[in-house]
């Protein structure tokens, strides 16, 4: 058994914990509605049209990520959250707003000319992030350089919906941040449904959809701010210490934890060279493996920086290090379950929610083949997500920065070669491979950078997470037995029927195996909330 922390360090980990499940759970609604979005997209456009969307939006997309969940936000923190301790202890009330201030007006400053660069010159931009193949397709490419225009604005919105994020985690608050994104997915799924007559060419409601959603996205955090009294304001002091300590970190960072999303704008310029679909078969399989990626790896690494960062100012390092340790295996426990699921019921979740309209069987056959690959790159994805948070912790950019430069370049040139042999399915294995590779090297060198992690720690829980991850994928085997009686007698019904019973049979066995092998994990997490219902119900 692992060794059971002092009390403090308990309630370490139950804030971390508490903070994460909120995150979850407006995470999880926006997902929900992320679903149907995307359901309705795949159904009501054809594949040029939606891989159009998808290819003009990758690129806002991207940095939107980069931003929101990667370097912005965990370059600010840190220093946020210094100067917030440092005015608890004497210092100048007013630092952390000033710093704000100062960060922002000069993000502001920045913004503006990414975005005015990013709509003056679609066409350049879209030639870069698509092959030469779809680029001679003069209609197709014509849609998404018209949509990249409308779209570019997002990162303008977005980035700013960052910074708010950031400020609001760094004060506790975590919940009300990861809802926001409901706002976004109401818009795109209002505009998905709107007549086309009403627009000027074949998805244009789509672009402006975006466009509409980010301003309601970043507006919502707006009244928090307002209530908190750090609401950001323009000033002339631009060059503070702490905003140059956060620019430097930023460069690095955004190849720190961002080295999955460029991949992504490699795997799309390679994937437009295959014809029609693969660029929204892709984007599929993204969404999914982004649904329980952003419920426990992004929940859990968002909620952990200010934790970390918070731990280190106050020289709690050995405390800092258990903490980080904790949650490295709490994520391994759950994303390894999560990626079996995907990984034998992928197929079937593609045919239950795209496969109607013009999402056809042929192209839930070739999403499958996708999602059963990406459900082993989330394995390494989702650690990535919850080390880089450690090394940015005790402010350390540049090492996650080379690493994943150095797996990008790799993917960059490997994925050619494997699509010589194995067409899409070469180019997602070369995915795996790089993000492998970014994990591996963060988590080896993570005694020399920050501290003792002892890898004979996790040998025996990771047998158990295996044995059960092998229990669960024995018992979805039933799956196929099952879908011929029910699915040809009820259809949709009965594909739901039979992929809800597989998941939440295969949900008995994860907690009852954990319970069984005693896990920390679960009696840390999942115990606690069932005890809890438990006694709501009324049950002791």
């Amino acid at each position: 058994m692992i060794e059971t922390p002092p009390e403090n360090k308990n309630n370490n980990k139950n804030q971390v914990v508490k903070n994460a499940f909120a995150m979850s759970m407006g995470t999880f609604s926006s997902r929900i509605l992320g679903l149907l979005r995307d359901t309705l997209l795949m159904s009501f456009f054809p594949r040029p049209i939606t891989d159009a969307w998808t290819a003009a939006f990758r690129l806002p997309n991207i940095l939107r990520r980069l931003l929101g969940e990667g370097s912005l936000s965990v370059s600010f923190i840190p220093v946020f959250v210094d100067c917030l301790e440092s005015s608890k202890h004497g210092a100048s009330p007013a630092k952390a707003q000033n710093f704000l201030n100062s960060l922002y007006t000069l993000l502001l400053i920045i913004l503006t000319g990414l975005t005015a660069l990013g709509v003056l010159y679609s066409d350049q931009v879209m030639r870069w992030v698509l092959d030469e193949s779809y680029i001679q397709n003069v209609e197709n490419f014509s849609i998404a350089v018209r949509m990249s225009q409308i779209m570019f604005g997002f990162i303008f919105l977005m980035s700013q919906y960052a910074l708010f994020m950031g400020v609001l985690n760094s004060l506790g608050s975590f919940a009300w941040p990861a809802m926001a994104p409901l706002f976004f997915n109401i818009s795109m799924i209002i505009s998905t449904v709107l007549p086309d007559a009403w627009f000027s060419f074949p998805g244009e409601g789509l672009a402006w959809g975006v466009l509409i959603g980010g301003i309601f996205q970043m507006g919502v955090l707006i009244p928090p701010l307002v209530r908190r009294g750090y609401l950001p304001k323009l000033t002339m002091r631009l060059w503070t210490p702490e905003v140059k300590m956060v620019l430097s970190r930023m460069v690095p960072g955004l190849f720190g934890m961002g080295v999955l999303q460029l991949s992504l704008v490699i795997n799309q310029r390679f994937a437009s060279s295959l014809g029609d679909g693969p660029i929204s078969y892709i984007y599929i399989a993204d969404r999914l493996l982004e649904l329980p990626l952003s419920l426990v790896s992004v929940s859990l690494g968002t909620a952990l920086l200010p934790s970390l960062a918070t731990l280190l100012a106050e020289g709690k390092r050995k405390e800092m290090l258990q903490t980080a340790e904790y949650y490295f295996r709490l994520n391994l426990y759950v994303v390894l379950a999560a990626a079996t699921g995907l990984y034998f019921l992928g197929g079937a979740i593609v045919e239950l929610f795209f496969q109607r309209g013009q999402f056809t069987a042929s192209d839930t056959a070739s999403t499958a083949q996708v999602i059963q690959i990406w459900a082993l790159i989330m394995i390494p994805a989702s650690a990535v997500r919850i080390l880089a948070p450690s090394y940015y912790a005790v402010k350390n950019t540049w090492y996650p920065a080379v690493i994943s430069l150095i797996s990008l370049i790799g993917h960059f040139f490997l994925a050619p070669v494997l699509m010589e042999k194995w067409g899409l399915r070469g180019l997602n294995y070369s995915s795996l491979a790089s993000s492998s590779f970014n994990f591996l090297a963060l988590f080896l060198a993570f005694p020399v950078f920050i501290g003792s992690f002892s890898v004979g720690k996790f040998i025996v829980p990771l047998i158990k997470y295996v044995f059960i991850c092998a229990l669960m994928g024995l018992v979805l085997q039933i799956h196929p037995l099952l879908k011929p009686v029910l699915v040809d007698h009820w259809h949709f019904a009965g594909q739901a029927v039979t992929l809800f019973f597989c998941i939440g049979l295969a949900g008995v066995i994860f907690i009852l195996a954990s319970r069984g092998l005693q896990l920390e994990e679960y009696e840390g997490t999942f115990a606690k909330v069932i005890r809890k219902i438990t006694r709501k119900l009324g049950f002791k």
